[in-house]
């Protein structure tokens, strides 16, 4: 029993010398842990630099991008906004006249118009415009809101010298001299109404208009100038009645060409208007009138309807006289004595400078 007791002191006062070991090795090692988290501290704060960093350079993005997003969102009264310009602008059915007579004109439109639902179709008159020569001015229309009724509404522009004459017309006393027809006004978009002049015969001056495309580009079509060579054997003046529908006209007409002196053994090109649409191009036709140099007066005051047959060389289509000539020649037939007769020729070569003189 004694002996075990000594066995248990020894073994206690064993513990004893050994514990300062063990806590100072305790405290060693706890020294080692805070020198390793002291170490570490740097990269954590490091890290954690990043990440703030990171995250507002993030948050500047967005800033920097929700402005841009909400820029391009519209509002929903915006948006209505756009539509009502739109539609009016539809609705609108005004129109680009330029006058190229060479003398102040004034005008105005008379356009059968139904204003409003419910109501009848009536003409109506427009303001009064004065231009110079070359002026380009906007021919105010009504707008008509339904698009049915707006498709069809025609008009006719009425062309004066002064601003009385204008200003006490109606389209009931319009004369046929002073009035263009325009047809549908709402065919006459993206185009403008070029007023001008030019001489017919006895008639005189009658007005001449020509719808203008509104671009910037220039479209070449086929042209049906064509040429006359003289194997009369003496001078002659010929001038061409085409009868020609110009681009979006409503009628046929006969146009009549400047008159060509062409002398014995040469030729004179005829100038043709350039047509545009085909259809109008291939069914043009055209009528010579053919006078002697001693007949410059009556040429002038020459009209189709005012030709004789003497004078008059039928052409046909004048879409068939493409690169050929219409040669003129004497025939002659017992005692009804010599007339003018035509064939139709192959050209060769010409001096395009000595035909235009």
């Amino acid at each position: 029993m004694n002996s075990f007791k000594l066995l248990a002191i020894s073994f206690l006062a064993s513990l004893v010398i050994l514990t300062p070991g063990c806590v100072k090795q305790s405290e060693y090692s706890k020294d080692k842990k805070k020198e390793k988290a002291f170490d570490l501290k740097p990269f954590e704060k490091r890290l954690l630099e990043e990440e703030k960093t990171i995250k507002e350079i993030n948050e500047e993005k967005v800033e920097k991008v929700e402005p841009k997003i909400k820029m391009k969102k519209e509002k929903p009264a915006e948006k209505k906004a756009k539509i009502i310009s739109k539609k009016k602008q539809e609705a609108e059915i005004d129109f680009l006249v330029q006058n190229v007579t060479g003398r102040p004109i004034y005008i105005t439109c008379f356009s059968y118009i139904k204003k409003r639902p419910f109501t009848r179709w009536r003409w109506d008159k427009s303001a009064i415009y004065h231009l110079e020569d070359n002026d380009i001015v906007k021919v105010d229309v009504d707008t008509i809101p339904d698009e049915q009724e707006r498709k069809n509404v025609y008009g006719y522009l009425g062309v004066f010298d002064t601003y009385e004459q204008t200003k006490d017309t109606t389209y009931e006393l319009l004369d046929d001299t002073k009035k263009i027809d325009l047809d549908l006004l709402s065919n006459l978009k993206n185009q403008k109404i070029q007023v001008g002049v030019e001489k017919y015969g006895f008639k005189g001056e009658v007005l001449d208009y020509d719808f203008v495309p509104i671009t910037d580009s220039v479209l070449k079509y086929p042209e049906l100038d064509f040429v006359v060579e003289n194997k009369t054997g003496k001078t002659l003046l010929v001038t061409c009645f085409v009868y020609q529908k110009k681009d979006d006209m409503p009628v046929w007409k006969y146009d009549k060409t400047p008159i060509r002196r062409i002398s014995p053994n040469s030729y004179g090109v005829i100038d043709v208007d350039t047509i545009s649409t085909k259809y109008e191009r291939v069914y043009m036709r055209g009528y010579l009138g053919i006078f002697g140099t001693d007949e410059m007066e009556k040429a002038k005051k020459s009209t189709y309807e005012m030709l004789k047959p003497q004078n008059k060389i039928a052409l046909g289509r004048l879409a068939a006289l493409k690169n050929k000539k219409i040669v003129l020649e004497i025939e002659k037939y017992g005692t009804v004595g010599d007339f003018i007769d035509y064939s139709v020729k192959p050209i060769k070569k010409i001096d395009f400078e000595k035909a235009f003189k």
